[in-house]
């Protein structure tokens, strides 16, 4: 398992002790203060989490509203 400071350092964005981290395809989240709780987004949506259900629709609305601000959703807007 990795240690929080290498989580946090492969981190796009950290928010409220989050770390969203590009994947490729998805985008996964982890609690910094409690590395074992974690979720899996892909197309927008939570496809698998070990985290509990309070846990779990607090990180879906960080992810949706901070998503917009890791690197490749910039790089989206820069292309036409």
């Amino acid at each position: 398992m990795p240690s929080i400071e290498e989580l946090a350092n492969a981190a796009d964005i950290i928010v409220q002790g989050y770390a969203f981290i590009d994947k490729g395809e998805g985008i996964t989240v982890i609690n910094l203060h409690n590395t074992k709780h974690a979720a899996y987004f892909y197309n927008d949506e939570m496809v698998e989490t070990t985290m509990d259900d309070i846990e779990a629709y607090k990180v879906s609305k960080l992810y949706k509203d901070n998503v917009k601000y890791m690197e490749r959703n910039y790089a989206k807007i820069l292309w036409f």
